[in-house]
């Protein structure tokens, strides 16, 4: 069976040695943060080659269009931005 990580996002991209490296963090549960963005916690390394990362692109590309087709996330216009510069915004249902 497949390893599986929860993320909440992906800092520190580099490319290093021909390779590109991510790494993945989640969130750590901490009262003292009430409030406030809770402290990151590093929990994965993702190293790839620049082919993968092309291929990873794409797959992530097309799950976006997916999500926007099936309404999971809409577009609309940021404010202070041309009509032809759109930001990409969550449904209500994942805010």
């Amino acid at each position: 069976m497949a390893d599986q990580h929860y993320i909440d996002g992906i800092e520190n991209v580099a490319i290093i040695a021909g390779n590109i490296r991510m790494d993945f963090y989640t969130f750590a549960v901490d009262p003292e943060t009430s409030g406030k963005e809770p402290p990151k916690e590093h929990n994965l390394r993702l190293v790839m080659s620049p082919d993968a990362f092309l291929r990873s692109w794409q797959t992530h590309t097309q799950l976006l269009e997916e999500l926007k087709s099936r309404g999971l996330i809409t577009e609309k216009s940021a404010e202070g931005t041309s009509s032809d510069q759109e930001k990409t915004t969550l449904a209500p249902s994942f805010s």
